[in-house]
């Protein structure tokens, strides 16, 4: 892929958007092509080290993307991605597909600050396996606290990350039982306070329409003063 000096010199206007395109073309090129250049010594070290392979993996496919943008005179506080311990979070996910996010605040050549740029490590932890390219957003947020905020938002995190690459990512994965899940927030509303004998026979009325679809009723969750039900059923393509 051409090089981050080619590429914003063919931009008319250089932003922290232009940065993380770039981020994010690269990444998704490099995240196979380096696992696999790799492969021999990352199944050597995840034999006795475990999970810090994931930690030399994540250097040599990010540190020429660093070095790029340090040459271009751009200002990664602290260096791109971001720092494991102190400007990283993982909370999201199950341990096939656990999602890191690690952030660095961008500055340009004259010290002024672009924004944030947040970068989704995609990792197993069953086994040594990426399961998705990294995905790269941006935020406007640049103290932490406020990054770590904005984060929370599953909104946010899915800027980084389309469904069709998701899909693609595990298409390859062996065939297992999988599931679909949905939602319904209005569950409250079929409860009559001043006719509670008709409650029964509403709520019935209710789930039946969800079981003749093949949803199952999962658990029920209370939530400023609503119901919320959440149903599953086997994925489709599964059955």
């Amino acid at each position: 892929m051409k090089a981050l000096e080619e590429f914003l010199a063919e931009k008319r206007e250089i932003t922290i958007h232009t940065v993380a395109s770039y981020a994010r073309q690269y990444l998704r090129e490099q995240w196979q092509v380096v696992f696999q250049e790799q492969e021999e010594k990352l199944l050597q070290m995840y034999a006795t080290a475990g999970e810090p392979t994931y930690g030399y993996y994540g250097r040599v496919l990010f540190r020429p993307l660093h070095e790029q943008l340090k040459q271009e005179g751009f200002i990664c506080e602290p260096d791109f991605p971001g720092d494991f311990r102190t400007t990283s979070i993982e909370y999201w996910g199950p341990p096939e597909e656990r999602e890191r996010c690690l952030w660095c605040v961008v500055r340009n050549e004259q010290g002024t600050v672009l924004g944030t740029i947040v970068t989704q490590f995609f990792h197993d932890h069953t086994q040594l396996r990426i399961p998705h390219p990294p995905g790269v957003f941006v935020l406007e947020e640049t103290e932490n606290q406020a990054i770590l905020e904005a984060l929370s938002h599953a909104s946010t995190r899915l800027r980084g990350l389309t469904h069709e690459e998701a899909h693609k990512a595990v298409a390859t994965r062996p065939a297992q039982p999988a599931w679909e899940y949905s939602v319904e927030v209005g569950l409250a509303d079929y409860l009559d306070s001043q006719h509670i004998e008709i409650s029964e026979g509403l709520l019935d009325s209710a789930l039946a329409v969800w079981g003749r679809n093949g949803w199952e009723l999962t658990t029920v969750v209370p939530h400023q003063g609503r119901l919320i039900a959440f149903f599953k059923r086997p994925a489709k393509d599964r059955m």
